[in-house]
């Protein structure tokens, strides 16, 4: 028994004793390659830790598509070359010669160059920006990478990277509706959110949904040599793209509308203009033009800060948006308010007559006048809006008086931003006494009655606003909220967000009063009398009113007295479905932005209908 227990025994400790020796054999390789790590090859190892690094790279999100209502694409992503520059590597005292280099190999002017260089990098008081890496150039091409790629080493912090560029496939005949994207600025970064080198929507479409178009970017923690080859990738993070946009825009209709703008523009040596087409039933934006107008690619493709300036301070502002930021008097189209204000307070009726003998004097010296004061004789509501006669809505002022106006101008969305989707809108104005004690510091008169009926005066609108207040009088007296934007559809085309019409209010005017404005915008197409005659005859059979909106412009240094033409209306008279408004700035009489409106319908029954 005893012998057994001792064998066991034996066995149980030769068991332990390979277990020491196995450890004993382990620790030896470890103290061997310890040595061998520390201080055979100590010291190409250390070099080796200190320069292997660990960096964050961002991967931009794709923005989202923009479509028209029609399903035409707008607005893309392309690939490009983006030269950046990581300031941390890039010496204060080598700025110059990279710079100088970079212009050479670029072929672009130094001095461009240094101010493109200076702008982003370092603050307006001369101070290095807080950011680690600027992108000086975007869409570079090919040729020239391969030639910054060969003198590497003579530009140190240059790099070049794979990016995205927007393109705009419509050019300048969107510009003003989809805008562009720019890089984030040191103030975006400081608001969180932003990374450097991603771009945000700086203006129309984009900017207004910015945060749909977007995306999220994604993330690689990378590490690499001293050579910035990546030895491995750890915790990838997927971007995910911007969500895609639908547009009410008809891309047709808003290229035709365009280029008739243009030439309607160039004709009568006018400064700029604007148009827009709504539908009267939902407020949807199917044409929205300013011109002159600018090709947004150009700037998302590195245009110059001085080209960029350039076009900032060009005179006939390109980036100025006519059609919702303009305020100008309407002139004769606000005849329309003041018949349905006249109406529906009870003051006139269709059987109210004025006579007009070409002038009427309102005291104090002070005469009022019909255009050429021409007499128009005896006038109802009817002719009084065909004629657009002067004396004939100065009587209903005086009748009306400016306070019981002012009680309908909030409703037909007067001195107020309609709220459209895009951003830069302006409110205008509205000739009130307290306005005009606020402003002029002056008590109101008569006179300021009978020019405000007109539309000449304190009261000042966008053509966006009068084809609101339009689109309400046609569709019986529901303000709708204009807007751009349809529906939000993710990438794999599920539609995850529809924009329904939006009802403002109603107006406090009853439909058979609407009726008569209607009617008399009928007859100024219809009429012979009617000054917007260019639209009779069309198979849209439209309904309008014009206006000539007396101002001054400076020509060779001088003040000469000048008109902005205005024509808004509605098709088709019977069951409207647009309403539309067209501006030509000094374009002179109202007949000439109907001869635009004309050659646009004409196309429309004929070609696209």
């Amino acid at each position: 028994m005893e012998d057994i227990y001792l064998k066991e025994q034996t066995k149980v400790k030769n068991r332990f004793l390979w277990v020491y020796l196995s450890l004993a054999a382990i620790f030896a390789i470890l103290l061997v390659n310890l040595i061998n790590l520390q201080i055979v090859n100590g010291s190409e190892n250390l070099f080796l830790s200190s320069t292997i690094k660990t960096s964050e790279v961002i991967v931009r999100a794709p923005r989202g598509l923009v479509y028209d209502r029609n399903g035409n694409l707008l607005v893309q992503n392309t690939p490009s070359f983006q030269l950046t520059i990581e300031l941390l590597q890039l010496p204060r005292e080598k700025e110059d010669q990279v710079i100088s280099l970079l212009s050479n190999i670029l072929g672009i002017d130094k001095k461009k160059l240094v101010n493109e260089y200076e702008t982003k990098a370092y603050t307006e008081k001369g101070v290095r920006t807080s950011v680690s890496q600027i992108t000086l150039l975007n869409n570079v091409d090919r040729d020239k990478i391969i030639s910054i790629y060969s003198r590497s080493n003579d530009l140190p912090g240059v790099f070049v990277e794979m990016g995205i560029t927007r393109e705009y496939l419509k050019g300048s005949s969107l510009a003003h509706v989809l805008g562009y994207v720019r890089e984030v600025s040191e103030a975006d970064l400081d608001t969180g959110g932003y990374s450097v080198g991603d771009v945000i929507g700086d203006s129309g479409i984009e900017k207004s949904y910015d945060e749909i178009l977007r995306g999220m970017n994604g993330k690689t923690i990378s590490e690499t040599d001293r050579d910035n080859t990546i030895v491995r990738e750890l915790f990838p993070v997927s971007a995910e793209p911007g969500d895609n946009l639908q547009i009410s825009v008809d891309v047709k209709m808003q290229e035709k509308l365009t280029k008739l703008l243009e030439e309607g523009i160039k004709e009568n040596n006018a400064g700029g203009g604007a148009a827009v087409i709504m539908d009267v039933s939902n407020g949807e934006i199917l044409t929205l033009v300013s011109l002159p107008s600018f090709d947004p690619n150009t700037i998302v493709k590195g245009i110059s800060y001085d080209e960029y300036s350039s076009l900032q301070n060009d005179p006939n502002k390109p980036f100025y948006n006519r059609a919702i930021s303009l305020n100008e008097p309407p002139g004769s189209t606000f005849k329309t308010i003041v018949g349905s204000a006249a109406l529906e307070k009870g003051v006139i009726d269709e059987s109210t007559v004025f006579v007009s003998k070409g002038c009427m004097d309102l005291g104090g010296g002070f005469e009022f006048c019909e255009v050429g004061k021409n007499p128009l004789g005896e006038l109802n509501i009817y002719r009084g809006i065909t004629r657009s006669s002067n004396i004939y809505f100065c009587n209903v002022m005086m009748k009306l008086g400016i306070d019981n106006l002012n009680e309908f101008t909030d409703d037909f969305g007067l001195g107020q931003n309609t709220g459209i989707d895009l951003p830069g809108e302006q409110p205008g104005s509205v000739a009130s006494k307290k306005y005009k004690e606020k402003v002029q510091g002056e008590q109101w008169y008569l006179g300021d009655s009978c020019n405000t009926a007109i539309g000449q005066g304190l009261t000042e609108v966008s053509p966006l606003q009068m084809v609101s207040w339009i689109a309400t009088i046609a569709n019986g007296g529901t303000y709708y909220k204009p807007h751009l934007g349809i529906s939000v559809i993710d990438q794999e085309g599920k539609l995850i967000q529809e924009y329904k019409p939006e009802v403002v209010h109603k107006l406090p005017i009853s439909p058979s009063n609407l009726g008569i404005i209607r009617e008399g915008m009928y007859l100024v197409v219809n009429d012979p009398w009617g000054s917007a005659f260019p639209l009779r005859g069309l198979k849209s059979d439209p309904a309008a009113k014009t206006g000539s909106a007396e101002t001054f412009r400076v020509v060779n240094g001088k003040s000469e007295s000048a008109a902005h033409s205005w024509i808004t209306g509605f098709y088709p008279y019977d069951n409207p479905k647009y309403a539309f408004v067209v501006y030509i700035e000094y374009g002179g009489w109202g007949y000439k932005s109907a001869e635009i409106m004309k050659e646009f319908l004409d196309w429309y029954d004929s070609e696209y209908k």
